[in-house]
């Protein structure tokens, strides 16, 4: 630092870097205790100190974290020299530094660099050496980058792991490979189990994915290690909460007492979002993962661990998770029980509302009473009416009970397809390049290399065209439990209603308060037919825009036989039903 520019009280900010985590036990340490020393011998005011941890050298100093702020307004006039310890730590992009050392030279700003006390940006020759020093740092940075991919691209080829944040249900274990440690994935003893719950919770008992997140953020993080003996409350001091993925792997750390990794936990909660995307990774069922998609070799999924799910119970849970974001999509958390279950004879929900009666008594108390959507548009539909919450609850369950307590709860299970033909497109068209490769090879080394690659293909494409297309199809089981019975156990609405929703069966409130209430009960098994037509059979989803066109349009057939039979039509005319001739789908819309 024997440049003339530097003077006593200068204001310096400090700055730090490492790219790693593998570097902060010692790197950063190592790089404070120098700028601290620095800055004492020098006389230094200190302006500011920045700590980047984990960044590239490659990130442009503006979007840095933490150095980022002190490139622009205000703080940009808060310093008169930046220090580092190395010119490396400042960047390895030689355009970067490029820009960063015209904009101090011209603003009249230092840079301080403790390994290199001669770096001068204010003279040509001392540009020039600092502009080759920054070249060769980027070359380095480019050379491990290369490297770092290499040796990624060889653990791949061999299915081992190349480190980074642990797929949830899986932990790293060292193996010998080829005289060498390297790691390899297998089912974790701990969050493994869990993605088995998580799939028999969701997949075969129904739970929503938020049932699923409260039930894992409230208990403790090991049941079985904190069970008192006896007791079916855990007694523990132990942090409440399964762990989500990074939390669990910094634990495990801890008690490893690794060295250079994160240890801290964060304590984050489960939400329905972090829950539903570790739902649908493929690594679930062993299969490696790169940039997000299924690695793929030879046309097939690679597996790089043994699967916590099958492929069938994979495929299985993705159905149940897309079908839980279609039951709840468009009705708020509060909403009514009924709601997507309850409809007006114009093709809208009805929904609950509430307002204050005042009695005779002069007391107030509160009306709850269900009514047709339309109300909110300010203009009621022609059928639209008030009805008391309690008179429907009691006819809704009446007629439920009436024409179906009796019978038997079927299940309906999806079993998933296959559709192989763009995997066997692309291995088809890996073989025409091969077979030519073959032909125009001039060693019988690369004959041989090539040969043997098209019989791998051959073979997968075997195996692919076995069942190239098979359509995925659902299936009725009795559970053995009529519907009276299911009823008899569901003690509250909040449970009743959901129930109906998911079942498929939706409602229809027919009539006034004059001339009577009339329920229209659609059941999924009335959708089959029409379903067929209109659908092709697709109605397998009890939610969703294209279910509720096929129950309104039900519906509109069912009252349309109805009214035909009626002799009487006239009378209800004059009786002011609402109904002046027989509805259909597009004159009720």
């Amino acid at each position: 630092m024997s440049s003339t520019h530097l003077l006593p009280g200068m204001r310096v900010l400090k700055v730090r870097r490492i790219s790693r985590d593998a570097e902060d036990s010692s790197a950063l340490l190592r790089q404070g205790e120098e700028l601290d020393r620095a800055t004492v011998e020098a006389r230094f005011t200190v302006a500011g100190e920045v700590e980047d941890i984990c960044v590239s050298g490659a990130v442009n100093l503006d979007d840095r974290p933490k150095l980022g702020r002190w490139m622009r307004d205000p703080l940009w006039h808060e310093w008169d020299a930046i220090m580092v310890t190395s010119l490396d730590r400042i960047t390895r992009d030689q355009h970067h530094w490029d820009r960063f050392a015209e904009r101090c030279h011209k603003g009249g700003k230092e840079i301080v660099c403790i390994h290199d006390p001669s770096l001068d940006i204010h003279t040509p020759t001392g540009r020039m050496i600092a502009y080759i020093k920054a070249t060769q740092a980027q070359e380095y940075r480019e050379a491990i980058v290369k490297k770092r991919r290499n040796q990624m691209q060889y653990y791949r080829d061999s299915n081992l792991w190349g480190g980074g944040t642990w797929p949830f249900g899986y932990r790293p274990v060292v193996v010998d490979h080829h005289g060498k440690q390297r790691f390899k994935l297998v089912i974790d003893p701990v969050t493994g189990p869990l993605i088995r719950e998580a799939y028999e919770r969701i997949s075969e008992q129904g739970w929503s994915m938020g049932q699923l997140c409260t039930e894992w953020n409230s208990r403790p993080r090991h049941v079985a290690d904190c069970a008192d003996q006896g007791s079916e409350t855990p007694q523990c001091d132990c942090p409440r909460g399964v762990l989500t993925s990074q939390d669990y792997q910094r634990s495990i750390n801890a008690e490893e007492k690794k060295v250079g990794v994160k240890t801290h936990i964060k304590g984050t909660k489960w939400s329905t979002s972090t829950l539903g995307k570790m739902l649908k990774k493929p690594t679930l069922k062993g299969v490696a993962m790169h940039k997000g998609e299924p690695l793929l070799r030879d046309g097939l999924p690679v597996r790089w661990a043994d699967p916590i799910l099958t492929d069938e119970e994979f495929d299985k849970l993705q159905i149940t998770v897309a079908d839980l974001g279609k039951y709840r999509a468009g009705i708020k958390s509060n909403a009514s029980p009924m709601t997507g279950v309850l409809y007006c004879p114009c093709g809208m929900k009805i929904y609950e509302n509430s307002s204050l009666v005042t009695l005779r008594t002069g007391e107030t108390k509160k009306h709850r009473y269900f009514r047709c959507a339309s109300w909110s548009n300010g203009e009621a539909c022609r059928f639209s009416a008030s009805w008391p919450q309690e008179e429907i609850y009691r006819a809704v369950e009446e007629s439920f009970l009436s024409k179906l307590g009796d019978q038997y709860i079927t299940e309906r299970s999806y079993v998933p397809g296959k559709d192989n033909r763009a995997q066997i497109k692309e291995l088809e068209a890996a073989m025409e390049n091969l077979s030519q490769a073959i032909a125009q090879a001039s060693s019988a080394a690369a004959v041989t290399a090539l040969t043997t690659t098209l019989e791998r293909y051959a073979a997968n494409l075997a195996t692919l065209q076995e069942e190239p297309f098979v359509p995925g199809r659902w299936e009725e089981t009795s559970t053995g439990q009529t519907y009276r019975a299911k009823w008899g156990q569901m003690a509250e609405w909040k449970e009743r209603g959901p129930f109906l929703r998911k079942a498929g069966f939706r409602i229809f409130l027919v009539g006034s308060p004059k001339i009577g209430l009339s329920i229209g009960l659609i059941t999924p098994k009335d959708l089959e037919g029409w379903a067929i037509g209109a659908l092709q059979g697709n109605w397998a989803s009890s939610d969703g825009e294209e279910y509720e066109r096929g129950a309104y349009a039900v519906f509109c057939t069912i009252l349309d036989e109805l009214i035909n039979k009626l002799t009487d039509l006239e009378e209800l005319k004059q009786e002011n039903t609402g109904i002046t001739s027989p509805p259909s789908c597009s004159r009720l819309a």
